[in-house]
C-alpha cells in the first residue's frame, strides 16, 4: 500500500510504504537520529547536574568525606580526585574497609597556595632561553614542516615539558640564521617561473626535482629552486651533484661577491670540480668554513686541518659506496626495486646526564615494553635528539633502582615454578604475590619471585615451629579431634600468637594439659 506522508525532518512530501515510515529517506532518518542522541545526552548531563546539587548539600557538615563526596565537594571528577591522592596532592587514610578524606585538609590547600602561572608560559620560555615551534614559524616566517625537517637534519635537541615541545635558542639561531639572509631571486625559480619556462604542472616540478635532487631554498613559505640545476638538466640531460654548490648560487645564498667567493676558495681547502661551463664547490667544506668563522676560535691552519680530514672521510665512503657522478638521464631506463639498499647499523649517541630506552633496558635487564610503560606512567623529564627519546638519569635511578635484585635474596621462583608447585593459576598466583607483597624483579623479561617470602607467605607457622604449635599438629600429636584442642585452648587459657591467618599456641601448655589428660 501507499501513504502520502511529509518527512518529519526535511518537511518534503513523499510516498511511504508503510504506516509506521517517518522520514523520506535514510540520510534523514540518520539525522534525526543523531538529533535525539544529542537531545539524550544533554539531559542526561542536566539529571546529573541536578542530582549532585543534594549531594553537595548533604555534605556541607560532614568532616570526613569518600572519594566521591569530595570530588563533588571540590568540582572535578572521582579519576581526577584518585589522581590528586596518588600524587599527594589532597591527605588521605586508606582502611581495610573504606578510604577516607578530611574536609579540614581540603580546605587547607587554599592557605598557601602557589602563585598562578599561565599554563601556556612554560619555566623556560619565560627565561628566553627557548623556542616553540609556533615561535620558530612566527620568527622564520616558515612552515612547520620546513621547520621540523630542518629540525631532522641538524638533529636540534628537544627539551620536552609534559606534552609541549621545545628548541634551545642558541641551536635554533645558529641552524635557522640562512633564513635571515635576503635571496638574489636571479640565481633562483620560483614554481611559477618553471611552470610558465618549461611547461610543467607544480606536481611534476615536485616530482622533478626530488628526481633529480636540485636544490632547494624556503623564503617566506615559498620554495625556490636552483636555476642552474635545473637548466642543465633540461638543456644538457645532465645532472648536476646536489653535494656542491656553484658559484652564482653562494653569491645569492650569502650575498658575496665574486672577489669574496674568489678569496675563500684561494685561501682554504675546499674541493672543487669543473663541471661543463660551472665550477662545483662542495657544500660541506663551504658551510664548515662559514660556521667557524662565525664562532671566531679557530685559525685558518686548523681549519684547513679540519677540511682535509673531512675529505679524507668522504674520499674513504666513495671507495665503499662509489662515487656520486654526473650522470645522463635516460627516460627509459628503470631502476629495480632494492638494488641500492644497505644495510645499516643504528648507533644511538650518548647524553650526558640521561639514559636511552636501550641503556635502561640493559642496566635493570627489563624489557623494552616494560621501560617504556614505566616511562610513561611515572611521567620522567625527556628530552629528544634525533629519532631517539633520552630520560633524566638521576629519576630513572630512583624509580627503577627497585626493579634491580634485591639485596640478600639469593634463591628465586619463576611463574611457571609458583604455579607448578602450590598447583595455582595464573590468576591466583598474581593475586597472591600481590597480597603478600612478595619482592621480585625482573630481568629480560622474565619475572622472578623472592623463594624465601613465598615460602612463609604459604606456610607463616614455620618461623615459629620451635616453641609452638598448629591446631593441625596438636591433633595429630595427641590424637584428639578439633573441637577437643579448641575446648582446651579457651578453657585453660593456653597463650598464643597470630600473625595474620596464622595461629599458633605454645607448646609447652600444650603438652602440659594433655599430659595430664593422659
Amino acid at each position: 500500500m501507499e501513504y502520502k506522508k511529509r518527512c518529519q525532518w526535511c518537511g518534503v512530501p513523499f510516498i511511504a510504504h508503510k504506516l509506521t515510515t517517518l522520514y523520506c529517506c535514510k540520510a534523514c532518518w540518520d539525522k534525526a537520529y543523531e538529533a535525539k542522541r544529542r537531545q539524550n545526552k544533554r539531559e542526561a548531563q542536566r539529571l546529573e547536574v541536578e542530582s549532585a546539587r543534594p549531594v553537595v548539600e548533604s555534605i556541607g557538615t560532614k568532616e570526613f568525606l569518600n572519594p566521591t563526596e569530595a570530588a563533588r565537594l571540590l568540582g572535578v571528577s572521582r579519576a581526577s580526585m584518585y589522581r590528586y591522592m596518588e600524587q599527594g596532592v589532597i591527605k588521605v587514610l586508606r582502611t581495610p574497609a573504606r578510604t577516607i578524606v578530611r574536609r579540614s585538609d581540603i580546605e587547607a590547600l587554599f592557605d598557601n597556595p602557589p602563585a598562578y602561572i599561565k599554563r601556556n608560559n612554560n619555566k623556560l620560555n619565560m627565561l628566553g632561553e627557548t623556542y616553540s615551534m609556533l615561535d620558530i614559524t612566527k620568527k622564520y616566517n616558515i612552515s612547520k614542516r620546513v621547520a621540523e625537517s630542518r629540525i631532522r637534519k641538524f638533529d636540534i635537541l628537544k627539551i620536552m615539558r609534559g606534552r609541549n615541545i621545545f628548541y634551545r635558542r642558541e641551536d635554533i639561531h645558529k641552524y635557522f640564521e640562512d633564513f635571515t639572509i635576503e635571496l638574489d631571486t636571479d640565481f633562483y625559480y620560483n614554481a611559477e617561473e618553471i611552470m610558465e619556462k618549461y611547461n610543467m604542472t607544480h606536481q611534476a616540478i615536485v616530482a622533478f626535482a626530488r628526481r633529480h635532487e636540485i636544490p632547494r631554498i624556503y623564503r617566506n613559505r615559498v620554495t625556490y629552486y636552483s636555476k642552474a640545476h635545473i637548466d642543465s638538466v633540461k638543456t644538457t640531460g645532465k645532472r648536476l651533484d646536489p653535494n656542491y654548490y656553484t658559484r652564482q648560487e653562494i653569491m645569492s645564498r650569502y650575498h658575496f661577491t665574486k672577489e669574496q667567493v674568489s678569496y675563500y676558495l684561494n685561501t682554504y681547502h675546499i674541493e672543487r670540480k669543473k663541471c661543463g661551463a660551472f665550477t662545483l664547490i662542495n657544500r660541506e667544506d663551504f658551510d664548515r668554513i662559514l660556521r667557524e668563522r662565525m664562532n671566531g676560535s679557530i685559525s685558518i691552519a686548523e681549519l684547513n686541518s679540519k677540511i682535509d680530514q673531512g675529505q679524507e672521510v668522504r674520499e674513504e665512503k666513495k671507495k665503499i659506496e662509489g662515487p656520486i657522478e654526473i650522470v645522463q638521464i635516460d627516460d627509459n631506463s628503470k631502476k629495480k626495486k632494492g638494488d641500492d639498499k644497505k644495510e645499516n647499523k643504528i648507533k644511538i649517541d650518548t647524553l650526558e646526564g640521561y639514559m636511552s630506552i636501550e641503556d635502561i633496558e640493559n642496566h635493570y635487564k627489563l624489557s623494552k615494553g616494560w621501560v617504556q610503560y614505566l616511562t610513561r606512567k611515572m611521567r620522567i623529564p625527556r628530552v629528544q635528539k634525533g629519532r631517539y627519546l633520552y630520560y633524566d638519569k638521576k629519576i630513572v635511578t630512583e624509580i627503577f633502582s627497585k626493579y634491580q635484585s634485591s639485596e640478600g635474596i639469593t634463591e628465586w621462583y619463576t611463574a611457571e615454578d609458583i604455579e607448578k608447585k602450590f598447583n595455582m593459576t595464573p590468576q591466583a598466583r598474581g593475586g597472591f604475590t600481590c597480597k603478600h607483597k612478595i619482592p621480585k624483579k625482573r630481568e629480560s623479561g622474565v619475572i622472578y619471585y623472592s623463594k624465601l617470602h613465598v615460602d612463609f607467605a604459604k606456610d607463616p607457622a614455620s618461623q615459629y615451629s620451635q616453641n609452638y604449635y598448629t591446631v593441625e599438629q596438636i591433633k595429630s600429636i595427641y590424637n584428639v579431634s578439633r573441637e577437643r584442642v579448641y575446648y582446651v585452648i579457651r578453657h585453660y587459657k593456653i597463650p598464643s600468637i597470630r600473625d595474620g591467618n596464622c595461629h599458633v599456641y605454645l607448646k609447652s601448655a600444650i603438652d602440659k594439659q594433655f599430659k595430664k589428660e593422659e
